[in-house]
């Protein structure tokens, strides 16, 4: 026999449970771009010195990564790193003025202005915990009044 409550425990707890997961791991992400960026106080003009190109191999098939070697002067030190920040398109061309970001107590902790997927990746988690448990509460509310309804006849 058909439990309404039972039912509408489980179905608002399942997209509650996977909406919280989301949540915290996109308040995670969250997290740790802001502890990140907080660090990242010294401000440069770079210039892209090299663009390389990364293939990757796995079992869905191959992609290709794009990665800016920049070049810039911290605490008067020139310095050429390659940045951690990657895309699948090449956002980047040698000789290209760059605003770059950097840790002054480590000038190695840096990036390009504009190029962290950090952060749209945590919002992208964050919108979807927020979605799945509005759903569940959604659903629960809607469970609720039909069978409220139907048990009231």
């Amino acid at each position: 026999m058909f439990n309404p409550v039972l039912f509408t425990v489980l179905f608002t707890g399942v997209w509650c449970l996977v909406g919280a997961i989301f949540l915290a791991i996109g308040i995670g992400m969250r997290r740790s771009f802001t502890r990140r960026e907080e660090r990242l106080r010294g401000r440069a003009e770079g210039r892209v010195v090299e663009v390389v190109r990364r293939e990757h191999h796995s079992s869905r098939g191959d992609s290709i990564t794009w990665y800016p070697i920049v070049e810039f002067v911290a605490d008067g030190h020139k310095i050429a790193l390659e940045s951690d920040d990657g895309a699948g398109r090449k956002k980047h061309y040698e000789g290209q003025s760059v605003e770059v970001l950097y840790d002054p107590d480590d000038p190695t902790t840096f990036r390009l202005e504009g190029d962290s997927v950090t952060s749209l990746l945590g919002k992208i988690f964050l919108a979807v915990g927020i979605g799945c448990i509005a759903i569940g509460i959604v659903a629960a509310l809607v469970i609720a009044a039909v069978s409220s309804h139907y048990l009231t006849r």
